[in-house]
């Protein structure tokens, strides 16, 4: 087994000069006086001698099992400070710098719950980053700057002289991978070294020949760091980056990139595909030439056949072959990658009848039939991966096209969550009853959550088991959501509260249904937009989702079992239907 410190030094030696990663930065000027994206490339050779000096820095201060969290802001610096982790062989954190978007108590849970014993920032994040430390009850011991120029030893020898490769066993942790979870309880997924380089080799399996790959999805979540990033530098591949700011800012940057560097792997999450398509100018388009992509994987939230659609026609005459856009599957727990389509297939989606669905079967029907939903395939299985579609309550294995839980095993699946024993039991153990005497596929497993259906060797993803709300490719628990509104609203005896997504126009959008009191209901128009307001804020500032719609009912008006729990599922065909709106 190859660890990945010792394929980028591999490279390193023998491509010394190859360009490893371009960072095209949108926040400075270019040399016109316009933000034009000023780029910065690092050879493999450069990136090995600044992650060297890093790594030899990290082995003075921390242990083999030591944790240390990366909050660096999006840029070379973060990749030196991450990288140095693996080669130091210390347990790596990815995370984020603190943001003025992003809530910080769910940054600091994080860190008390990982208790690093280093952190790895940068100069101009060091000032927020000491802030959060600080309210910590046990802060870290070590603060590292990764964007320290290397500089030598006092004797003279170069700086990184006194690094040594770490020995490294296939099961030893590599670095835990935070899911976007409760804020009160986020889940550090347990990523070994096998774990790691499992995916890297099931990845690299489906694309081989990629030479340029390209991303602007951030490198804590795990899309953006296995795919972005670890992959195509275990490959030695050449990796361009824009951050998620300049994407948001301005879609046309990335495709930009994809054109000006003659990418031919990118990934995104589904809702960039119509950002792209309603915000990309035909000026701009002009300037594209897109032929050389060849892959773009689609994952990270559903992924829905209309905005592929609505892509590959917009895009057709900038060179976009309609094969590139590939829905796939994967998920933390699995080190990201479980199914993908073959190379070059693209998109394939079938209709099924919409009542046999919420009757859990998959029937499918011809195009244009009516009552029935149109549903992508996510592929077939990684290698070395199984899959299975199993009843979450009876734990038996379904036939093709009936609809279950989707479990999971394989290399590269981890073997639990950090400090989370009964959650790891939970989702990790999952064990299938034999159907038959001589029936040995019984686990363990991996409880994804998700559910879905196989047909023909192929997996399709129809929902959540748990009610998980997924917008721009995150997840959000929606109780803590409607304990979000419910706190902000201020009342001793505040209404229950509804949060969930609609698939509006392709995009994923959240909406939030709370109960209110009559004195609220009956204010005037604009007290009461004032308080909507107010609350939509609350919520992104927390959550750092955005809410499309928040409607004030009331009270008692929302659906909930018998014991009193929300209804979800009901609320939002009631929303849909416009039951909730005058």
């Amino acid at each position: 087994m190859e660890h990945l410190f010792e394929a980028i030094a591999r490279t390193a030696r023998e491509r010394a000069e190859a360009p490893a990663m371009t960072f095209v930065d949108y926040r400075v000027p270019s040399a016109s006086g316009r933000r034009d994206g000023v780029p910065t490339t690092l050879t493999y050779g450069e990136l090995d001698r600044r992650v060297r000096a890093l790594a030899a820095r990290l082995q003075r201060h921390c242990g083999p099992t030591d944790r240390v969290a990366v909050l660096c802001p999006h840029e070379p610096a973060y990749v030196i400070g991450f990288l140095a982790c693996l080669y130091a062989g210390v347990v790596g954190v990815p995370l984020h710098a603190p943001e003025v978007v992003r809530d910080r108590a769910r940054l600091r849970a994080v860190i008390s719950d990982c208790r690093p014993e280093g952190v790895i920032t940068t100069g101009r994040a060091a000032p927020s980053v000491r802030q959060v430390l600080a309210d910590l009850d046990r802060p870290p011991r070590h603060l590292l700057y990764a964007d320290d120029p290397p500089a030598g030893d006092q004797d003279g020898a170069p700086a990184g002289a006194d690094w040594r490769p770490p020995e490294l066993a296939p099961e030893a942790l590599a670095y835990l991978q935070y899911t976007s979870g409760s804020t009160g309880a986020p889940a550090g997924v347990r990523i070994s070294q096998r774990n790691l380089s499992a995916a890297n080799r099931q990845i690299r399996d489906h694309f081989p020949d990629s030479a340029v790959t390209a991303s602007w999805v951030p490198f804590f979540h795990d899309f953006g760091l296995v795919c972005g990033l670890l992959n195509p530098l275990a490959a030695g591949s050449h990796t361009v980056h824009i951050s998620p700011m300049a994407f948001v800012q301005d879609p046309y940057r990335w495709l930009r990139t994809i054109s000006d560097y003659q990418v031919d792997w990118s990934i995104t999450p589904n809702f960039s595909l119509a950002q792209c398509v309603n915000r990309v100018t035909d000026e701009q388009k002009r300037t594209l030439d897109l032929s050389s992509l060849r892959l773009l994987t689609v994952a990270a939230e559903p992924v829905r056949a209309e905005a592929v659609d609505a892509f590959v026609a917009a895009f057709a005459d900038c060179g976009l072959r309609p094969t590139a856009p590939t829905p796939c599957y994967g998920l933390a727990e699995a080190t990201l990658p479980v199914t993908a389509p073959p190379l070059d297939e693209g998109t394939v989606d079938r209709h099924f009848d919409r009542a046999a669905l919420a009757a859990g079967r998959a029937e499918p029907r011809p195009d244009g039939t009516p009552d029935t939903v149109r549903l992508v395939s996510c592929g077939l299985p990684r290698t070395g991966v199984s899959v299975r579609v199993v009843d979450p309550a009876a734990h038996h294995r379904l036939a093709d096209g009936e609809i279950g839980e989707i479990w999971v095993r394989g290399p590269n699946v981890a073997d639990g969550y950090w400090a989370r024993p009964d959650r790891t039991a939970e989702v990790f153990a999952g064990r299938l009853r034999p159907a038959a005497a001589d029936d040995t596929d019984d686990g363990p497993w991996l409880r994804t959550g998700d559910l879905g259906f196989l047909l023909d060797g192929r997996l399709h993803v129809t929902g959540r088991l748990k009610d998980l709300v997924i917008v721009r490719g995150r997840n959000h628990y929606p109780d803590d959501i409607e304990i979000t509104v419910q706190q902000a609203v201020g009342e001793p005896n505040p209404g229950l509260a509804a949060a969930f997504a609609v698939d509006l126009d392709g995009t994923e959008r959240l909406i939030v249904l709370l109960e209110a009191n009559r004195d609220l209901l009956g204010a005037e128009p604009a007290a009461r937009d004032a308080t909507r307001a107010a609350l939509r804020r609350e919520v992104t500032r927390r959550h750092g989702v955005d809410v499309h719609d928040l409607v004030l009912v009331r009270r008692g008006l929302l659906a909930r079992t018998s014991s009193g729990k929300i209804r979800r599922g009901t609320c939002r065909d009631q929303y849909l239907r416009g039951e909730f709106h005058p």
